[in-house]
């Protein structure tokens, strides 16, 4: 396993003083000594170092370094947004005076991130700027228009409007000479009064009002990680002095407890979100751009964190239950990997001492995870049930995958399958195993390789080509 790798795996499981000793190695190495795991020295090998080297400086306090080291994010396609359409420069403070001059800030990342970066447009009207743009997600127009500093939003369309120069979302903090001790962690979103009003009628309980969300979108990287049993947030329609909301949509939805009120489908915005967290007096969620946006608005919001926090969450990890990002937001992070019952006892302790609750004894709703590694070979993973069709390579059990699988329904919470589907005979039979043998809410990890790769045509092994059907059109 490459250094980069290892750390990444160790910081995942939380120990990043192991993983800060192996960045530090790294960086001693410097650009020329870092090799890829051909033995390369690559302009890619060593992004990857500063990108993951910038979580570090971040978790120091030190804002500048960190974001500009997160800069290698976007030239690795971490951030899967392309660069905004203008032939107008990148403002530099250095070289450019931004006074009385235009500028678009382009948000990048998903929605949690331009959630995050659109706050900045008050920091370059604060410079000087005559006009401020935003450059953002069609679904969140409606909401940044509000956004203090913010004259207009386009997405992607940078002809529409004069300018003189862009920065990109990721960018924007660092290069508006933001630190951690002048950063903004005031509210900067706000709701529709009018839509507010409307979820007055759909909120109304004389109760403590307390919004839940317990995932956000499975593709986005090490979103499985964030993800903890629903009991766990569930449990709490326990304390009848609370109302629960289920702020869930979209992906992970469950069967709910008959005394939560579940919200999904009258969600149908961002304003709506929004409006509807305007009238609770809680938000408890994972690390979801609804923690984002509820934070941003200044919102009570409790933040379930993993061991491996985002960078909003970086700063003294994993002491810290606090974030210089959002002022309003408390954090309770994941003490082992794989386990969650920690930081929701100190969840429970927060909200019986907080709003004066008797308190309930709650369940550890943590279960032993059951973990898969289909078509192994000779990488088998730790804490897995590595399985392969070959002997040769020692699997902790030989199968062979084209035939029904040997293990019971609803047994495994994990399932890795790495170039696996492509030799199978037929995979439609090999997803429904996989759904077999899943429990409910199982992560699942494929990957094949892109049916247009020399690997994919060139290898005699390969029975199949897997690929969205309208392209091979």
């Amino acid at each position: 396993m490459h250094d980069i790798d290892l750390m990444l795996q160790l910081q995942l499981e939380g120990k990043h003083e192991q993983a800060r000793a192996i960045s530090d190695k790294l960086e001693k190495l410097g650009p020329k000594g870092v090799l890829d795991p051909f033995g390369k020295n690559t302009e890619d090998i060593w992004m990857r170092h500063c990108f993951n080297r910038g979580w570090f400086m971040i978790q120091d306090g030190d804002y500048q370094k960190g974001c500009q080291l997160l800069e290698n994010g976007r030239f690795l396609n971490v951030y899967g947004s392309p660069p905004l359409k203008t032939k107008a420069p990148i403002y530099n403070p250095a070289q450019n005076d931004i006074k009385d001059k235009s500028i678009i800030i382009s948000l990048e990342g998903g929605f949690g991130d331009e959630i995050i970066h659109a706050r900045f447009a008050q920091s370059y009207k604060a410079l000087g700027a005559s006009k401020v743009y935003l450059a953002a997600a069609p679904e969140l127009v409606s909401l940044f228009k509000r956004v203090p500093g913010v004259d207009d939003i386009l997405r992607n369309q940078a002809h529409t409007v004069e300018h003189d120069f862009w920065v990109p979302g990721f960018s924007a903090g660092w290069v508006a000479g933001h630190t951690f001790e002048n950063f903004i962690s005031t509210p900067y979103i706000s709701a529709k009064q009018e839509s507010v009003n409307i979820w007055k009628s759909l909120i109304n309980s004389d109760k403590i009002k307390v919004g839940i969300r317990w995932a956000g979108n499975p593709k986005f990287e090490h979103q499985q990680f964030r993800r903890f049993p629903t009991n766990f947030i569930t449990n709490l329609v326990k304390y009848e002095e609370l109302q629960l909301y289920s702020l869930q949509r979209d992906h992970n939805t469950v069967s709910l407890p008959k005394d939560i009120i579940d919200l999904q489908h009258m969600l149908l915005s961002w304003e709506d979100t929004a409006a509807a967290i305007s009238n609770l007096d809680l938000v408890i969620t994972s690390c979801t751009s609804i923690a984002h946006l509820s934070a941003a608005m200044g919102e009570p919001t409790w933040i379930v964190v993993p061991c491996l926090p985002y960078h909003t969450w970086t700063f003294k990890a994993p002491t810290s239950s606090t974030t210089p990002y959002y002022e309003s937001a408390l954090l309770f992070r994941q003490k082992t990997y794989g386990k969650w019952n920690d930081p929701f006892q100190e969840i429970y302790a927060c909200l019986e001492e907080s709003y004066d609750l008797e308190h309930i004894d709650m369940p550890n709703e943590d279960k032993e995870a059951k973990k898969l590694n289909l078509g192994c070979g000779l990488k088998k993973f730790k804490g897995y049930h590595n399985v392969d069709i070959s002997p040769t390579v020692k699997p902790d059990e030989v199968v062979d995958l084209n035939k029904d699988w040997p293990w019971n329904e609803n047994t495994y919470t994990h399932i890795v399958a790495k170039d696996v589907f492509e030799h199978l005979d037929d995979p439609v039979h090999a997803i429904k195993e996989m759904y077999r043998v899943s429990e409910n809410g199982a992560i699942w990890e494929i990957q094949v390789p892109h049916w247009r790769c020399d690997t994919a045509l060139d290898d005699p092994g390969h029975k199949h080509l897997i690929t969205r059907s309208e392209e091979r059109r």
